[in-house]
C-alpha cells in the first residue's frame, strides 16, 4: 500500500534558515560555575561540623579504630525555647540561657543532657591499661587532625563528682591546637573514671560529643601520700 500523505500537507516542507549561535560571554560561564557566597558559606559550616571538634590528649583517651576519633555520637533537635541557628556566640547565649531556664525543673547538668545520648564512653575504650593523672593538673583538649579550637560548652567528671564546667570554651579557652584546662583530681582516691561531655551548637540539630573517657591510677608516692 502506498504511504499515505499527511493530511493538510501541500508539498515539501519549508526549510528554515540556520540560526547563528553567538557564543556565550565568558563571564556568564563563570557566573554559573562560581558558587555564590552562601553555597560557599554553608560548605565551609559544613566542614567545621565534620571535623572542627576534638579529643582529649591528656590523659590520652583510647578509641575504637573503626570510628573516626573526632565524630559526634547523636544528635539532638533543638527541644529548648530560642534561636539556635544564628551565628556561633549567639547560639551559645542562646543556649546557655535556656538550659538556665530550665534547670529548676529539667535537666540539672550538661552531662544528665547528654548521658542518655549515643554510647556509653562515645567511642573511647575502657578496657585499656590505666593512665597516670596529669602532674601539672591539666586536661589537654585538642584536635590533631585540623587543628581547630574549643566548641562549646564542655563539661568534666571524674566518677560522680564535677570537676570542670564552662559554657563557653571557645571564649574562655581560645588556645589552638591545644587547650589546657585546670582539673582538680583530689577526688580521684586509687582509681577512677574521668569523662568528658561537649554539645555543639552549629545550628538547631545539636552535636553530642560524649565522652572521652578512660580509667585513671594515682601512683602510689610519697608526696601522694601526702595528699
Amino acid at each position: 500500500m502506498a504511504a499515505c500523505p499527511s493530511k493538510f500537507s501541500h508539498g515539501p516542507p519549508s526549510r528554515r534558515p540556520p540560526r547563528s549561535i553567538r557564543p556565550i560571554p565568558r563571564s556568564t560561564v563563570q557566573r554559573k560555575l562560581m558558587p555564590s557566597p552562601a553555597s560557599f558559606a554553608v560548605a565551609t559550616i559544613f566542614a567545621t561540623m565534620v571535623a572542627g571538634h576534638g579529643i582529649m590528649s591528656v590523659p590520652k583517651a583510647e578509641f575504637d579504630p573503626t570510628v573516626m576519633r573526632t565524630t559526634y555520637v547523636a544528635t539532638i533537635q533543638a527541644n529548648f525555647p530560642g534561636k539556635f541557628n544564628d551565628s556561633p556566640d549567639k547560639n551559645v547565649a542562646a543556649f546557655n540561657k535556656a538550659f538556665r531556664d530550665q534547670q529548676a525543673t529539667g535537666f540539672k547538668t550538661l552531662r544528665a543532657m547528654l548521658d542518655p545520648q549515643g554510647p556509653d564512653c562515645g567511642y573511647s575504650k575502657l578496657d585499656v591499661p590505666a593512665k597516670p593523672i596529669p602532674s601539672d593538673g591539666n586536661v589537654v583538649w585538642q584536635n590533631p587532625d585540623s587543628g581547630e579550637g574549643f566548641v562549646p560548652s564542655h563539661t568534666i567528671w571524674l566518677d560522680n563528682t564535677r570537676v570542670f564546667q564552662n559554657d563557653d570554651c571557645a571564649t574562655n579557652f581560645p588556645e589552638k591546637p591545644a587547650a589546657h584546662l585546670p582539673v582538680d583530681f583530689a577526688s580521684c582516691v586509687g582509681s577512677c573514671t574521668i569523662r568528658f561531655y561537649w554539645i555543639a551548637l552549629h545550628q538547631d540539630l545539636w552535636q553530642v560529643y560524649s565522652t572521652s573517657s578512660l580509667q585513671l591510677c594515682r601512683s602510689t608516692n610519697a608526696n601522694d601520700a601526702m595528699e
